[in-house]
């Protein structure tokens, strides 16, 4: 028996009981599981998958899995964006007038996440955890969130999970007797508004490799979640990256994502940089502005792919212009030269933080 602090998450379908009873069981299983499946797949590391619960997908992380708790967000909002995406494609494709079919529209999906103590065994070839923060996390599905605050597409964070987070994202607070355990105070993430904004999207700023002026790629033994967790959080950042003294970031909407600007106090030179684009675990974007040149800045795109063994990580940086459009060969040449010694070092040093971490 292992005693882990981390994550314990539950991603419960809202509208389950009903939709199975009032349904033709051969179009509602396929189409549940369609659904859990979707989900399943966001469930990677440093994320363990758990087990499955009828209608829900349990998961859990160590302490050392996750060092940033915005990371920890933005895979409860994948989560949620693969299941509303999925629900929206079953909808668009069928034609189909039976029950199933029609109530698909009444399935929704809360996220319950807590952060605590467990203890992981193994039991034959079963692994299960188990304390008094599991039995907790399982009691936060039985809420009257939806009614106290009118939020139906929920993440419900105990106050233990937001303060291991640290996010300060719109939250609405929220608290509930529980046997045993007394009032506990929460906080509600509203996932609808978040889907609607990912649907919404922004202008993206994806620079192709054929696009750029210098590409740099490397494979990593390790998750993708990983690796993105090391490339945004500015704590890490300042740890792997060579000659670093500093690394802060403005979150103006509450946590990093595009309009958020980097400060890089390097040894040889201050950079700054703010994100254009961010897809979380998929590709980030950044404009960088040439230290030496007031008013010349280059664009970036850093690009996570899963492989078999790990992630596949490509980085590429694009032209410098002014803000007319004025192209500098010299700041490319400048970045490119600087680049190519400083980024094998530096990711030399990433990979050996998070190997040890691991």
């Amino acid at each position: 028996m292992t005693t882990h602090n981390g994550y314990l998450l539950i991603a419960d379908i809202s509208g389950y009981t009903k939709f199975l009873t009032s349904s033709e069981l051969e179009h509602a299983n396929p189409i549940l599981q369609s659904l859990l499946s979707a989900m399943v797949e966001q469930v990677g590391e440093p994320l363990h998958f758990w087990k499955m619960e009828g209608d829900a997908v349990l998961a859990y992380s160590t302490q050392q899995g996750f060092p940033s708790g915005e990371t920890f967000l933005a895979t409860c909002e994948n989560l949620y964006n693969a299941f509303a995406t999925r629900r929206q494609n079953i909808i668009a494709n069928t034609t189909c007038t039976c029950q199933a079919c029609a109530n698909v529209t009444e399935l929704d999906l809360k996220i319950i996440a807590h952060h605590g103590e467990f203890h992981e065994m193994q039991i034959g070839p079963m692994k299960d955890i188990s304390g008094a923060d599991v039995i907790l996390v399982h009691r936060m599905t039985k809420t009257k969130v939806s009614t106290a605050t009118g939020i139906h597409s929920y993440a419900l964070f105990s106050d233990a999970a937001v303060n291991a987070m640290g996010i300060t994202a719109a939250l609405v607070p929220y608290s509930q007797p529980f046997e045993y355990f007394g009032e506990v105070t929460m906080q509600v993430y509203d996932l609808a508004k978040a889907w609607e904004s990912f649907r919404a999207g922004c202008a993206h700023f994806f620079l192709e490799e054929k696009d750029g002026v210098w590409t740099y790629r490397r494979h990593f033994d390790l998750p993708i979640v990983a690796i993105w967790d090391a490339l945004t959080a500015p704590e890490l950042k300042q740890r792997w990256m060579d000659g670093m003294i500093s690394v802060t970031v403005d979150r103006p909407k509450g946590r990093i994502g595009a309009g958020s600007g980097y400060h890089c106090a390097h040894k040889a030179a201050d950079f700054r940089y703010w994100v254009t684009d961010w897809q979380p675990f998929e590709y980030f974007s950044t404009r960088i502005h040439d230290p030496g040149r007031e008013g010349i800045s280059m664009p970036e795109t850093y690009q996570l792919k899963p492989t078999s063994t790990g992630t596949e990580f490509r980085y590429t940086i694009g032209q410098a212009h002014d803000a007319d459009g004025s192209r500098s060969e010299i700041s490319e040449q400048e970045a490119v030269g600087f680049l190519s010694e400083f980024w094998p070092v530096c990711f030399d040093e990433m990979e050996v933080m998070l190997l040890k971490a691991g």
